[in-house]
């Protein structure tokens, strides 16, 4: 089997919105929870467990996807009125970077620090 990246726990003030949220944004999908976590699918199947904070530090993640996603994901914040930068260092609010692809910074609402693009690093 090839190595992959299964889940990730992510820790929230309120696990059910944070799921909410990220379901509205990346697109995802339900999966069924258990224990003290709400859980929900990537297209990859990759599984994001949302647990009562503070479970874990906070995090940086970022998600690749196609232009038609990001668009999706970038009109989803702008309707939540969601703050978002062009950098991780926050100093160009409200843009998104162009210089590589598309990219986009926005925090989850737990604070944990989120980036989508749609060009990869590597």
């Amino acid at each position: 089997m090839p190595v992959s990246f299964n889940h990730i726990i992510i820790g929230a003030h309120d696990p059910q919105g944070s799921a909410d949220f990220y379901l509205e944004v990346l697109g995802a999908r339900p999966a069924p929870g258990w224990g003290p976590f709400v859980n929900i699918l990537l297209d990859d199947d990759t599984l994001l467990q949302f647990a009562p904070a503070p479970v874990a530090e906070p995090i940086h993640m970022a998600f690749l996807m196609d232009a038609a996603d990001f668009d999706r994901g970038y009109d989803a914040l702008r309707r939540r009125g969601v703050d978002h930068w062009a950098d991780p260092q926050m100093r160009r609010p409200g843009e998104i970077s162009t210089e590589e692809g598309r990219r986009v910074y926005f925090k989850d609402p737990s604070g944990q620090l989120l980036e989508m693009l749609t060009e990869p690093y590597v």
